[in-house]
């Protein structure tokens, strides 16, 4: 290979490699998606807040047409939504859409900037004693890879009402109340 063909052959190299760094360097990251619960333990028939955040990690880069949607799974009942601002004016506009009798809603962001996130909010009930694990689908964007779906727990316990005291709390407490009674009857 003489030297013209050599340096042609680099040449060559170093345009394609840039190509491919082009494109990688244009792809946007995938939009992060969180859910969580609160409280996450509740009594039978007791209420939750979820909270699902939808976050762009691109610093620069707008992700346009986000999208996720969320069922409960049995033992949970989805019952309003409570906030949010994933379908408002801070995100382009966009859509919400709840079904309870289904147990699943859904939410579209026209556009999230660079580093912006958005949230959910919707009420819940713990209808069947168990621990409840609730994941999202996949959140995607228009111009990105699907992000990860997320998950969180909700535990629903039996009761639920007024705290009960243990037996050695009940015994304290009488003990206690026995020793106030004697002596207010030696006063």
């Amino acid at each position: 290979m003489n030297q013209r063909s050599t340096r042609l052959a680099i040449v060559t190299a170093v345009l394609i490699s840039a190509s491919f760094a082009g494109t990688a360097f244009g792809q946007a990251a995938a939009p992060v998606i969180t859910k969580s619960f609160s409280p996450a333990v509740v009594g039978l028939n007791g209420g939750s807040i979820a909270t699902i955040t939808v976050t762009n990690p691109n610093a620069a880069l707008p992700l346009t047409t986000v999208q996720f949607t969320d069922t409960m799974p049995a033992g949970i009942d989805l019952i309003t939504q409570t906030g949010g601002t994933c379908s408002t004016l801070a995100t382009g506009g966009g859509m919400f859409s709840i079904n309870p009798g289904t147990e699943t809603f859904s939410s579209t962001s026209n556009v999230l900037a660079g580093g912006q996130s958005c949230t959910i909010t919707v009420s819940v009930q713990g209808t069947v004693i168990g621990t409840h694990l609730n994941t999202t689908s996949q959140v995607t964007a228009g111009n990105a890879p699907p992000g990860a779906a997320a998950s969180a727990t909700l535990t629903v316990q039996a009761g639920g009402g007024a705290p009960t005291l243990s037996v050695w709390m009940l015994m304290t407490l009488a003990a206690a109340l026995a020793a106030a009674a004697a002596m207010k009857l030696r006063a």
